[in-house]
């Protein structure tokens, strides 16, 4: 076999020791930002999830924080993170009259970590054409450790431990033609891309996949 993997080079391309790779090695793979900054996978911990965006984006988009939680959170449990029910970030949120408090939340839910995505930009149209769709969101991930009392501390504490910038473009480069696509459609393609490329901020990815929705 060793025999056989040194020769290869000279007998095939690039293209050709690619695939050869992956027959013996798999798709290649990389960690999430979240493992490669913290050093810790979150298989197996308890995650809680809370998504907001501005009265700027809701007045136009109202349901676009819960399409990407909603959609995040099944990204998320696919790749076997416990989810913490979102009621309980919900509830947290309203007694709190819609307020981010981390604090807050944290006291309340029964979470070791807690992301919450920020979503600072959103629109499904390219910039001065309302005949064409071209997504654009940008924000911030923000990733908090949740501490619950304990022998040392009689207090529930929250650290924050991880932030990201997140800057998604969909489609990659042109734009499509309104008439070719219903709108809600595009909109739900959109977010489907923006959770994914979130989601691989946590958990260990195939590369191809950076790929896929491009």
């Amino acid at each position: 076999m060793l025999v056989i993997a040194l020769s290869l080079p000279t007998i095939v391309g690039c293209a050709q020791l690619a695939v050869v790779g992956r027959i013996f090695y798999g798709e290649p793979k990389a960690k999430g930002f979240f493992e490669q900054m913290t050093g810790t996978s979150l298989k197996g911990a308890k995650v809680a999830l809370v998504c907001t965006a501005p009265d700027t984006i809701t007045s136009e988009y109202d349901m676009v924080s819960i399409d990407v939680q909603e959609e995040l959170t099944r990204i998320m449990r696919r790749h076997d993170i416990e989810m913490v029910d979102a009621d309980q970030v919900t509830n947290a949120l309203n007694a709190n009259g819609g307020v981010f408090d981390i604090q807050v939340i944290a006291e309340a839910i029964d979470a070791e970590y807690l992301f919450h995505i920020d979503i600072e930009q959103f629109s499904h149209l390219a910039p001065n054409s309302p005949n064409l769709y071209h997504g654009r969101a940008k924000g911030n991930v923000y990733g908090y450790q949740i501490q619950k009392p304990n022998e040392n501390s009689s207090v529930t504490q929250a650290y924050r431990i991880f932030e990201r910038q997140f800057d998604s473009v969909y489609p990659g480069k042109n734009p499509v033609p309104a008439d070719q696509t219903p709108e809600r459609v595009f909109r739900n393609r959109f977010i489907g891309q923006l959770s994914s490329e979130i989601g691989r901020m946590f958990y260990t990815f195939q590369l191809k996949d950076t790929f896929a929705s491009r």
